[in-house]
This record gives structure tokens, sequence and C-alpha cells, in this order.
């Protein structure tokens, strides 16, 4: 049995909390607001201050694991109040691609090479020594899901929160990608639902802290960015609907995929254009599809689905069951 203290009450704490309720592991989550919802739910909150160290602190004594899913300063502070409280390892708010896959003066950084650089400060301390896990899971199945990563409450200031801000629109039927890489390489992704990240954690647990890597690499899919569409597009052609006439937006053919397809060397002019024009949900979204196309996502070798009983939901069923019937009108 582990203490554990889950940082954020958003989409991601929350969903850790779930899947720990059904452990024999105290946890907390930590919050900077009261939240009646999860006390209700009978859930411990304790209310903290992310500026005080010694606020920090003294709630982190007894804490054997954080998960964090704050950043930014908050979670440096975090890092630095774990460490002093004796706890054992740190999970950075790390999800999706693996940070070894990032460039140098990443646009989509949001502060996380500090929080590495930072882990890593304290994984060699010779005093307050503080181990460190990043759980690398790909893209979440949920950018796709209805209202997007939004509905789930997460990534709220990512600025590709919403539905269809990535690669595709289910609903309206569009999608914006790049299939291949600036030599020629087809272009993949992984992918996991935050469900079984939840999972995956879970059964983490059962390995030891003390087993932990400094990263475990999992996914439920791992496919080229061309099948995710051709996936997409069966699926939103499994059930036809009439459309509101009155409604513009909904008069499409449902069974047909309009897609613009960005050549890896056109993509500095898309995000220049974009940037000129001070549009910036299209210069998050081609942002990302850089990121894409340099395979950012994608990797091979998934660790923990090797050491773990864990069987993730496919990315055809979990897609299959949110979008495979009639949106509502």
């Amino acid at each position: 049995m582990m203490r554990i203290a889950i940082a954020g009450s958003g989409g991601l704490g929350r969903m850790f909390a779930q899947h720990l309720n059904d452990t024999v592991h105290p946890f907390i989550i930590l919050s900077r607001r009261d939240q009646p919802a999860l006390t209700a739910q009978g859930y411990q909150v304790a209310i903290v201050d992310y500026d005080s160290q010694d606020d920090l602190r003294y709630t982190l004594r007894g804490i054997d694991l954080v998960i964090s899913t704050v950043s930014g300063v908050p979670q440096i502070n975090l890092i630095d109040a774990a460490a002093h409280s004796g706890v054992q390892r740190f999970i950075p708010a790390e999800f999706e691609g693996p940070p070894a896959r990032r460039t140098a003066n990443d646009p989509l950084d949001r502060g996380k090479r500090a929080t590495i650089d930072r882990l890593r400060h304290w994984s060699h301390h010779h005093r307050h020594q503080m181990r460190f896990t990043i759980f690398s899971c790909g893209i979440f199945y949920e950018r796709f899901a209805r209202g997007g990563l939004a509905a789930s409450d997460i990534g709220t200031l990512t600025g590709i929160q919403n539905e269809g801000a990535y690669l595709m629109n289910m609903r309206l039927g569009t999608a914006e990608v790049v299939e291949r890489t600036t030599s020629g390489q087809t272009i993949y992704i992984c992918l996991t639902s935050i469900h079984d990240l939840g999972r995956f954690f879970i059964a983490s647990l059962g390995l030891g802290l003390q087993n932990w890597p400094a990263e475990f690499r999992m996914y439920g899919e791992r496919m080229s960015v061309t099948q995710l569409l051709q996936w997409a597009a069966a699926v939103r052609g499994s059930k036809t609907y009439d459309p509101d006439p009155t409604d513009v937006k909904l008069t499409y053919i449902v069974e047909m995929f309009s897609t613009d397809v960005i050549e890896p060397q056109d993509l500095a002019a898309h995000l220049q254009h974009a940037t000129y024009y001070h549009d910036y949900p299209k210069m998050a979204r081609i942002q990302e599809l850089i990121a894409t196309e340099q395979r950012r996502y994608d990797f091979a070798a998934p660790n923990l689905n090797t050491l773990v009983a864990v069987q993730p939901v496919s990315f055809w069923d979990w897609l299959s069951a949110e979008w495979g019937v009639a949106p509502a009108q």
C-alpha cells in the first residue's frame, strides 16, 4: 500500500482518482479551491497554495507518490516541495508524446523542459533524492470525442482542446492532415484512451515504485494518419441520417470526408499565414501538425504494454462507440 497525491482536480486528476478509488491505496486530491462535488463522492481534497512551499510541504508529508496534472510554475513548486517532503517518485504532467521526441525551442513546450530539468536535479540530489517517471501514451483518443478534450475537462489552456482541433472533425466530416514526412516516410501516431491510461497506471503500481523506469511507454493503437482517416470515414459512414435542412453546417454528405492534405514542406508557410492573421486556433492546429510530422507522437516498443495485463480498447471500437450513431439534431 502506498499513499498517493493527485495534483489537480480537472479531467485527468478526476480520472486517476476514479481508478485509484477501486484500490487499497489511500490518496488525496490537491486543489486550489473547494471541490464540493468531489468531496460529496467521498474523495479527500486538500486545498493548497502552489506559491507556498510551507503549505505544499505540509500537505505532502507522508506521501509516497505524486501524480501531477498541473503545469508551469505550480508544477515546479510542487516538485520542489515533494522532494523536500520525502516523496519517493513523481509523475509529471507529461502525458502524450515522449519528451525525447521534442525539438529545441519547442513552441508546444509550455514549461515542460524546465519541469524535466527540475526533476532531473532532484533525482541526483544527495539529500532529497526523488525519482520520477513519465507516462508517455501518445495522442488521447478523446481528442476525437464529441466536444473534444474540453468535454473531459482536459487541456483547457493548450489551444487544441476543442472538437476538431487536431487532424479531423468527425461532426463536420473535415480533415486537415500531413501524411508523410519531409523525407517521404508514412507518418504514424500512437493513441490511447484516457481511461486506459488510468488502467495502465493502476497496473504499474503492482510493479513497485522502486522498479519503475524514467519513462513508461504505452498505447492502445499505433496507426498511420492515413489509416486513421480511413477508419474515421468508415465509422462516420456507418449510419446515415437526414440533417436539418435549415442548418447549413449539417448539410453535407455523411459518407464523405473533405480532407486537406498539407505537404510537409508547406507547413511553415501555413503557420506563417495563420500567425500573420492572428488566427490562433489555426496556429495551434498547424503547430500540432508540425509536431506530428516530426513524429512526436510516434514510438515503438511500448515497455508498459508488455509488463502488465491491460488490454486497451482499440481505436476502432472507441471511435465506433463515440461516433457510430447519428449525431443529435
